[in-house]
């Protein structure tokens, strides 16, 4: 009588097989090994042991570079804030950290392929590692160049945090200073950011007190001389209430003739960013002293010619 297998008899063959295959594999190993141990001499012990004593020195060693190299960091930081009295800390504190981060980054890199080269020749993955990184060079060269270009704007200090500043044709208050971007938020709340490798000229309007200038508008009529100690009378007067003015103002004299107008210009040195509400009040305190000695807006005149419309015979 013929007995057929079932498929739970198939299974537990195809189990023993397993078992039998993976136990020659460990079998294999393990007769490897032995036989590796075997051939293994003693002048190996001797550089292997030698080997580990170069690897555990050149840890030692970058260890001592990156403690060494972050203290020298922190004090150059330091010590250049100390000097420069009015430097932003959050953005010495920042080219301090990039600094220290860049010199941990450089460590390492250079310990792993020092150990690496106790094993294997390094030759050919920095030969790899230089074409890899040529090809992401060329995809990547803005990036590279707004990284460049946001860390010489900080070391540089061209403009910081808080600045009003015009790059290009976007005026602003610096609101972040990135690496990579910068972000200028404009009078109406515009947001503008502007990649730092386009950066290239910079006009900073907080650094250094500022000018405010205002041009007043007399009748030709006017006599010039009285008109302009009135207006430094008044100007005067004002400067002496306001803390924002650190120059006491100074008219000028006439700086245009108009078809209809005279143009006197009185100006004033102020505080960074403060120029714009001197400019508004002094307009405002010269047109009141001006109307009250009844100088008044200059308006162009007119000439209106009347003509008959009957036809003369």
């Amino acid at each position: 009588m013929v007995q057929v297998a079932g498929a739970s008899d198939y299974h537990a063959v195809f189990c023993r097989k397993g078992i039998y295959m993976l136990w020659g594999v460990q079998l294999s190993i393990s007769e490897k090994f032995i036989a590796w141990f075997k051939e293994f001499k003693i002048e190996r012990f001797f550089d292997l042991g030698f080997v580990l004593l170069k690897i555990i020195f050149i840890i030692v060693v970058a260890a001592i570079i990156h403690k060494f190299g972050r203290v020298l960091i922190k004090r150059f930081f330091e010590a250049r804030s100390r000097i420069r009295l009015n430097a932003d800390k959050q953005k010495i504190d920042t080219l301090s950290a990039l600094s220290q981060s860049a010199l941990k980054y450089i460590v390492y890199i250079v310990t792993g392929i020092t150990i690496l080269g106790q094993f294997v020749d390094t030759t050919s993955i920095l030969a790899t590692a230089g074409i890899g990184g040529l090809a992401i060079g060329f995809g990547a060269q803005s990036l590279v160049k707004d990284v460049i270009s946001g860390f010489f704007i900080l070391f540089e200090e061209q403009y910081a945090v808080g600045d009003y500043v015009s790059i290009g044709d976007t005026s602003g208050t610096v609101e972040e200073i990135g690496l990579r971007i910068t972000k200028i938020r404009g009078f109406k709340g515009d947001l503008t950011i502007i990649p730092n490798g386009q950066v290239v000229k910079v006009v900073n309007y907080t650094r250094g007190n500022a000018l405010a200038v205002v041009d007043i508008a007399v009748p030709y009529n006017t006599d010039v001389d009285k008109a302009t100690a009135i207006m430094q009378e008044a100007a005067l007067e004002y400067a002496e209430q306001n803390p924002d003015i650190v120059e006491p103002p100074q008219v000028l004299g006439i700086v245009d003739l108009g078809d209809s107008r005279i143009l006197i210009r009185i100006i004033a040195r102020t505080l960074p960013r403060k120029h714009w509400g001197v400019e508004r009040e002094l307009r405002k305190i010269l047109k009141e002293a001006l109307d009250k000695e009844g100088i008044h807006v200059p308006y162009p005149p007119r000439i209106i010619v009347h003509q008959d419309d009957k036809e003369e015979k």
